[in-house]
């Protein structure tokens, strides 16, 4: 391990500062001095160094490291502090590059003069400007009885122009010895040359993750943990930040603020600038590092609103955070104005980063939507408002309305209540399909120019108000121009046509769709029964789906742009997708052990249920009931034995509520009540359901008298993905099945059907096989969140018992995985280890108390 040394000690460069209340030792990783608040585990430093190699040879790389390893904290300060060593790096290669071309000016005042001297400038700099990287007399005029300039501001145009003042004296040392240089100065203006813009731009850093809640965790890391202090910033939605009463409670933030806006009617907007100046937001103010939760405070008081002041405030922080649709999503991105070039982004929480960058790649459009489009284009049209321009869209809108309302249209996969159309076909290619709808390359850009236009207008009714509106105050509409719903479903249209546009290196791969369902609005009888004929609902809903099946159309455009991409989670196993899916080079890859020691965990694969039964979670045998009684079995025989919270996963819903009927028949349920309430992940239902489900588990298992509780869920839920189940709230996961997608699923189809295709990329089977091994990795990681946390990791599936599988979980998991044939062998290794670990926390566990009766709990769907 490194030696530390004491933070006190070191003198503080760059542009990041050390907040010296905040203890930590310094540790020299990868040659760079790491400030860290505590001993770092043997896992923290193999990330860091890993994180530092990767980020100085400005490479991308993947770290795969157990939650509870303290991932983010060493991800954090492994690349604050490779920055703040390039920054410092950098100045002293600039000031050495300075006195350099000062030297070559002292002494090669003639080839100065045929550089700079008359006519003979160039570039754009002007002489009279301090740039960045010097000082001069900004007073300094040219000479004009010599028709020269002077030999001063000649040393300033070198100077400033540093680029290219090193271009020339590397090209004219080629041809001549240049006096008062030597081999080393000649040396370092290469390697200037060579390190091009970065020899210059500070990286600016954009962390990102999947959810706001896992965004203030990482902001709550760096303040109160780290000593490193820099301007940093977060990006959120409206939704969570606006403070403007009638905003907040309409149906949708973003378009009621937009109205507010355009009305003149949001004070917050017209004053977010003072939030600005917010001595708490300053350097060395008490928020100084700050959360969604904490600028809407200052803002508040200010009447200022957060939304867009966080937005001002991103445009220069040198570290911002946001979830990772902002980075992935090229609309989102622009948007919020992100610059990627020459940055780097660390996306964390990153196992689903390929699903994610194909659903931001894509673009679906309903015929309601489009219908919408064209009446507010009417409306426009109507009232005067670029009548050419609104008339343009509303053509568009009609003409794909009225093609995905056809009758007579062909459905080549039906499902129970989905039918589903898929461009291109063997008789007709995406290029036809486009003529026949007359999205040809010229109407494109008809459209493009008449939504350019439109914008235009909105931001001038933005920026000058009404009286300056081109069109008579008296005629002007309630809306004064299409709503931003409306735009976001051009901009949409024409990003996807772009690509699939003959041409397009991306045109093979997409797949245009039309997706034809039942009206979820007429689910109920109910419903139907109190429309009337003014209010009538169509009975079905047409959807035009533009599908990418690579996900390397948005991430590779991100990988050209910035310096380093690190990709990291609890779970990325397996690896092998990542590189040819994004279409992206990792030069190198991490996968780090668990902190946790290994006599505190265990993980068991059993072939064989109580009754010999072969546990395989297949389509044919799940059905049987010989299997679910046998998994039943099984399931009561771990709770009676399991302390505290358990958590049971499967691989669809479908067969989670079959097992529950079966065993609620057979009064096996009502045995496993015996021993745990039950609880029970419901399909759909709203984010708030779920969180009072997840309330009351947690509720319950805090009445440490009570006998425990089991959650049943599914692979890909709510439950198996993001959720810290630590210690009591979970000592035991059960797998069941392994979680392939759904076969039949049309876009599973298209994307084997593609990879197969492709022979850069993994086959279809393979990337099929990697889907559901990242799931199952991604529910075990559910226990075991810190390093004192213990658990157990039970497989109840017959194929886990081959080492071909085991090798597709994760290292920390695969490394301690124990194979039985027989239920009742691995039973009894498992409950050697509850008694050990039971033992051991009973010795400051308090007195348990009588359980009180158990019940099921499932909310309704």
């Amino acid at each position: 391990m490194p030696k530390p040394t004491d933070t006190d000690s070191q003198a503080v460069q760059g542009d990041i500062r050390l907040d010296s209340s905040v203890k930590s030792n310094m540790y020299y990783i990868g040659g760079v001095p790491v400030h860290f608040p505590f001993v770092p585990y043997p896992s923290q430093l193999g990330m860091m160094n890993h994180m530092i190699r990767a980020l100085t040879k400005a490479q991308n790389t993947m770290i795969e490291s157990p939650t509870g390893s303290g991932k983010s904290l060493a991800l954090l300060c492994a690349t604050l502090a490779w920055r703040q060593s390039f920054v410092v790096r950098q100045r002293k290669m600039q000031e050495n590059v300075r006195q350099i071309i000062s030297r070559f000016c002292m002494h090669n005042t003639m080839l100065l003069r045929s550089k700079y001297g008359t006519n003979g400038t160039t570039g754009d700099a002007d002489p009279a400007k301090k740039p960045d990287t010097m000082e001069t007399d900004p007073s300094e005029k040219p000479d004009k009885s010599s028709n020269n300039y002077s030999l001063v501001t000649l040393q300033a145009h070198a100077q400033a122009l540093q680029s290219e003042t090193v271009e020339f004296i590397l090209e004219t040392s080629k041809k001549q010895t240049l006096v008062g240089l030597s081999k080393d100065d000649m040396a370092t203006l290469g390697e200037y040359k060579a390190a091009g813009k970065s020899a210059t731009q500070r990286p600016r850093i954009f962390f990102g993750t999947r959810t706001h809640k896992q965004v203030a965790q990482l902001v709550n890391e760096l303040r109160t943990k780290t000593p490193y202090r820099l301007r940093t910033a977060v990006l959120g939605s409206r939704a969570q930040t606006c403070t403007h009463p009638k905003a907040k409670r309409s149906e949708s933030v973003d378009d009621a603020c937009r109205q507010l806006r355009d009305d003149n009617n949001c004070g917050g907007y017209t004053g977010f600038r003072r939030v600005l100046g917010s001595k708490k937001l300053a350097e060395g103010g008490a928020l100084e590092i700050w959360d969604l939760e904490d600028i809407v405070s200052v803002a508040r008081p200010l009447v200022a609103c957060p939304y867009y002041a966080s937005r001002e405030l991103a445009a220069t922080a040198k570290l911002v955070f946001c979830p990772y649709n902002y980075i992935l999503d090229p609309a989102v991105r622009n948007a919020a104005g992100i610059e990627l070039e020459g940055n780097i982004v660390i996306l964390d929480e990153a196992h689903n980063i390929e699903n994610a960058a194909r659903d931001a790649g894509s673009f679906e459009v309903s015929d309601l939507q489009l219908a919408s489009l064209a009446h507010e284009c009417s409306g426009m049209f109507d009232h005067g408002i670029l009548r050419e321009e609104h008339l343009v869209l509303q053509s568009l809108a009609d003409t794909l309305t009225a093609w995905l309302q056809r009758d007579g249209a062909a459905f080549e996969y039906c499902d129970y209540e989905t039918q589903t159309s898929v461009w291109p076909k063997p008789n007709c290619s995406v290029d036809m399909l486009l003529t026949d709808l007359a999205l040809t390359p010229d109407y494109i850009s008809q459209v493009k120019s008449a939504q350019a236009k439109i914008e235009d207008y909105i931001a001038s009714l933005r920026t000058q108000g009404n009286e300056h509106s081109p069109v008579d105050p008296e005629l002007m509409p309630r809306d004064k121009h299409v709503s931003a719903g409306a735009l976001r479903v051009v901009e949409g249209l024409l990003r996807v046509l772009k690509h699939v546009m003959h041409g397009s290196k991306f045109v093979t791969d997409f797949r245009i769709a039309v997706v034809r369902h039942p009206n979820p609005e007429l689910r109920t009888s109910k419903k139907r029964k109190r429309q009337s004929a003014f209010d009538a609902k169509p009975a079905f809903i047409n959807t035009l789906s533009f599908w990418t099946m690579n996900p390397g159309v948005v991430f590779s455009e991100i990988a050209e742009q910035t310096r380093s991409i690190v990709l990291t989670s609890g779970t990325l196993s397996p690896l092998d997708s990542y590189g040819s899916e994004l279409q992206v080079d990792f030069a190198s890859t991490l996968e780090a052990n668990h902190v946790i020691a290994p006599s505190r965990f265990c993980a068991l694969a059993v072939e064989c249920g109580p009754s010999g039964v072969r546990l395989e979670a297949k389509y044919r045998t799940s059905d049987q009931l010989e299997f679910q009684d046998d998994v039943g079995e099984a399931i009561y025989a771990i709770a009676a034995r399991s302390p505290d919270g358990m958590l049971v996963f499967m691989p669809s819903y479908a067969l989670l509520n079959k097992l529950i009927a079966r065993w609620e028949a057979t009064g096996r349920l009502a045995e496993i009540r015996s021993h745990k309430t039950v609880f029970v992940e419901p399909q759909g239902g709203t984010k708030d359901q779920f969180d009072k489900l997840l309330l009351s588990y947690r509720n319950h298992l805090s009445q440490r008298g009570q006998l425990g509780a089991v959650m049943f869920g599914v692979f890909r839920g709510k439950v198996s993905e993001g959720i810290d189940f630590s210690d009591h709230f979970c000592r035991t996961v059960v797998n069941i099945g392994i979680p392939f997608p759904a076969f039949k699923d049309v876009k599973v189809m298209l994307k084997r059907e593609y990879n197969n295709k492709h022979t850069m990329l993994l086959n279809g089977s393979r990337w099929y096989d990697i889907q559901a091994f990242r799931a199952v990795n991604q529910a075990l990681g559910r226990c075991l969140r810190h390093k004192d946390d213990w658990g157990a990791i039970i497989m109840l599936e017959a194929r886990f018992v081959q080492n071909a599988n085991i090798a597709r979980l994760s290292k920390w998991v695969r490394g301690h995985m124990r194979v039985f044939g027989r239920f009742n062998d691995a039973k009894q290794y498992l409950d050697a280890f509850y008694d050990e670990r039971i033992s051991e926390d009973a010795k400051d566990m308090p007195q348990v108390l009588d359980a009180e009766e158990n019940v099921t709990i499932v909310l309704d769907e």
